[in-house]
């Protein structure tokens, strides 16, 4: 049977990016498109580049929620739990983009204020195929996480699940405008992003830090294959993020200090070992760039051994809206559905 999807929050990034990958997928049918700016309109008013290619018009959250198996929310923190809770009690999957269900109460709580609904976080697996696939399969919520923190987390979890992430790693992100949403704001005027690179939220003072530090926290204690709420180390991580003037893409470069010698034939053996059958993570002897996952749901890494400093430099390209929202979150709900894990995505990327 064909899966019958709903997607609320549609005319945000996140959601156009559900829209044209749902658009395409052999197993699913794209039912309902819920937004309460764009309420009765085509989905053309929203996203002009699909104009004839999807002949839905925005509904509101309890309409599309009634249409749908599956709800995939592309709404802001804290309200998205209201909605999921609605699906839950209406007897329906969901996968969530928002950052409502990827952590446990108490580190939500540091990070966003107190959980509206506490009582659903034991339904959520955090939905990173590459370390939770098996967990995945058949999940009432798949927590889809951020698009910082998978980035990051992708480039030290071979450390982590090794035991070589040393004392305090260092991730360092430079990312496009495109993930601070459709929202506008000063820093996002082209006057102020144009030929400007600006740090911001560094410090510790990131939300996606926890998100990053239980990832990689699980990695050390339970290896790949992680259980969401199973246990974990303590892992600390300095974070800094760099918005540059590009419209999509992160790169991550993370640096590592473990206590004991490595090479970068070994780095790479290790890496390639680990991510071996993950058909959305490439490892590469080749840096990575933004410019090559642009448009892709695919991460690209490259790891090195600095000889001099004692120092793993790990590198990792996703594209923000692809493999870092939309594209994971379709990735998360192949795995959880039983389909092929990469129905629906784009492997390569848009050059130039």
């Amino acid at each position: 049977m064909t899966l019958r999807v709903a997607i609320l929050g549609a005319s945000g990034y996140g959601g156009a990016g559900l829209i044209e990958r749902l658009s395409r997928h052999p197993d699913a049918k794209l039912e309902a498109v819920a937004s309460r700016a764009h309420l009765g309109r085509p989905v053309d008013d929203a996203w002009p580049h699909l104009a004839g290619l999807v002949p839905l018009s925005f509904v509101d959250a309890e309409a599309a929620i009634a249409s749908a198996d599956v709800v995939m929310c592309a709404t802001p923190h804290g309200a998205t739990a209201p909605l999921v809770r609605a699906a839950r009690a209406a007897g329906k999957r969901v996968v969530d983009l928002s950052a409502d269900f990827r952590l446990d109460a108490e580190t939500y709580a540091e990070w966003y204020g107190p959980h509206p609904h506490p009582e659903l976080l034991d339904e959520a697996v955090y939905g990173l195929p590459e370390l939770h696939r098996s967990e995945l399969r058949g999940a009432a919520i798949v927590a889809s996480p951020g698009c910082n923190a998978t980035a990051a987390t992708l480039a030290l979890a071979p450390l982590a699940a090794e035991g070589l992430l040393g004392q305090v790693p260092s991730v360092t992100i430079v990312t496009g405008a495109s993930g601070a949403g459709r929202a506008t704001g000063l820093g996002l005027h082209f006057a102020e992003l144009s030929e400007n690179a600006r740090p911001y939220k560094v410090a510790g003072t990131h939300r996606h830090t926890g998100e990053i530090e239980l990832a990689l926290g699980r990695l050390a204690a339970q290896g790949k294959d992680s259980r969401s709420h199973g246990p974990r180390q303590e892992v600390r991580l300095a974070f800094n993020p760099v918005l540059v003037p590009m419209s999509r893409g992160i790169l991550a470069t993370a640096v590592a200090r473990p206590e004991r010698e490595l090479d970068d034939a070994s780095l790479l053996e290790r890496y390639h070992a680990f991510f071996d059958g993950d058909p959305c993570v490439r490892v590469s002897s080749e840096l990575p760039q933004t410019k090559a996952v642009a448009g892709s749901d695919r991460a690209l890494i490259a790891v090195r051994w600095d000889r001099r400093t004692g120092s793993v430099l790990a590198m990792c390209a996703i594209d923000n809206l692809g493999k870092g929202a939309a594209g994971q979150a379709v990735q998360g709900l192949n795995v959880a559905f039983g389909f092929d894990e990469t129905a629906g995505l784009r492997l390569g990327g848009v050059w130039p």
